[in-house]
């Protein structure tokens, strides 16, 4: 061949080298399917080497080979999925279908906690047998809660107040004014008050709550009336009519008794000069009093916790909810499983009478999960299936009815409240605490 000619008998390229290795790649398939012992592994080892995705600079191209490469991607996926179920009719067991893949979540590593009981323990079982909780969930005493605010509280917090007062039967709200906490703790002790909430605020947004157990009261008051309970309205009308009664006698032996009358008030006095400002709220701050006069409670205070609130829905703002009626929930306290837990789940249990109302169907959960308790009200329903593959069986259904909002324990002390003075059980001490995402002590 001269000089400037050009060879035209150089080797054509037909592309036979990406045939022989699909070639090779279908022999390597077939040699793993005669060595593998049951459908799921080779249906593993299929989308172990499934292909990879190519890299085309073409925008139209790289699309057409994206979506056949993905469907190749689902019947792989598919495949296993069949392969599965065959192995399990056929009973074939293998490492690669025994093995389950776990993922790993803060709950399955978590640290272990040094005070984490079982909750069959029969220490824990005792002592809670004996502990100030124990006469509300026997349903010996009904509870009685007040509910106040810190001082000139904005509007918005009156609508959460709202709700509680329909989340926790028997419960009165008394505006705060500027009374000390431990006047007002000791002003519901002697109105047979058992429990004490106070909603603090921080730009009209509710974000701590500080509940306190007062002790446990001599007798059930409030809507109980001689063990039966009775709706503040009804009470209302009851009181109204004893009045009247009362009215009518006195004006039977008001002539009678005129001149005695008014002999006794020109010796006593009149209270029409006195001053309006003297009077105060009737609280009784004195301690060492006669024993007629003490505060009708069987225990000390104690204990008094604080919440950090969170995530605050009101049920206006909660679709397709439901209305709370006046019947007595049901409670469910899930996931306390510390020393710390169970004291917290008992304080939680002691808010509501434990006699509930299974014709309302409601229930109030309590459910801790990484040291935050999640609050929700819901009404349940039993309905038979619509569905053919379900015919004969009932399905339960779930309405919420609000409100919903989380608390995170911040400190609780062993007494009534009293942050200067008082033992702490526990206290959230950030430094040491919050070294590590994966330790709880709830």
């Amino acid at each position: 061949m001269g000089k400037g000619e050009v060879n035209h008998t150089s080797k054509k390229r037909d592309g036979s080298s990406g045939s022989d290795l699909a070639k090779k790649k279908a022999k390597k398939i077939a040699a793993a399917k005669a060595n593998h012992s049951s459908a799921t592994e080779t249906a593993l080892y299929n989308i172990e080497n499934k292909r990879k995705m190519p890299k085309i600079a073409n925008k139209l191209k790289r699309g057409e080979i994206y979506t056949k490469w993905l469907a190749e991607k689902t019947k792989l996926k598919k495949e296993l999925k069949d392969a599965k179920k065959e192995d399990a009719k056929n009973g074939i067991t293998t490492p690669l279908t025994g093995k389950v893949q776990v993922t790993k979540t803060l709950e399955n590593t978590r640290e272990v906690e040094e005070t984490l009981v079982a909750s069959d323990d029969a220490e824990v079982l005792a002592d809670e047998e004996d502990d100030e909780f124990a006469p509300y969930f026997s349903a010996a005493i009904k509870p009685k809660i007040m509910i106040t605010t810190r001082p000139r509280p904005s509007q918005e917090l009156f609508a959460f107040i709202n709700c509680l007062m329909t989340l926790f039967p028997n419960s009165y709200f008394y505006p705060r004014e500027d009374y000390e906490l431990k006047d007002i703790s000791v002003y519901a002790r002697n109105k047979h008050f058992s429990h004490l909430i106070v909603l603090s605020e921080k730009a009209k947004v509710c974000n701590g709550m500080l509940v306190s157990h007062l002790g446990v009261p001599a007798l059930s008051s409030g809507i109980w009336v001689d063990g039966d309970r009775k709706l503040p309205e009804e009470r209302e009308e009851e009181e109204e009519s004893e009045e009247e009664e009362e009215e009518e006698e006195v004006g039977d032996k008001g002539e009678d008794n005129k001149d005695d009358n008014e002999d006794s008030n020109d010796d006593s006095g009149s209270d029409s000069d006195a001053d309006p400002d003297d009077f105060e709220l009737p609280i009784d701050t004195e301690l060492n009093r006669d024993p007629a006069t003490t505060p009708p409670t069987e225990e000390k205070p104690g204990p008094t916790a604080f919440f950090r609130v969170a995530n605050l829905v009101l049920p206006k703002k909660i679709p397709n909810k439901g209305k709370a009626t006046s019947h007595i929930p049901e409670i469910i306290l899930n996931n306390f499983t510390t020393r710390l837990g169970h004291r917290a789940g008992r304080f939680f249990g002691s808010l509501f009478p434990h006699e509930p109302e299974f014709k309302g169907r409601q229930a109030v959960t309590f459910h801790n999960q990484r040291d935050y308790v999640f609050v929700r009200h819901h009404r349940y329903m039993f309905e038979a299936s619509g569905r053919k593959m379900d015919k004969g069986k009932t399905r339960a259904k779930l309405q919420e009815l609000g409100p919903r909002f989380s608390l995170k324990m911040r400190w609780m002390l062993a007494g009534g409240f009293d942050t200067r003075f008082g033992e702490y059980e526990w206290f959230h001490k950030r430094k040491e605490f919050d070294t590590t995402r994966r330790k709880f002590h709830m």
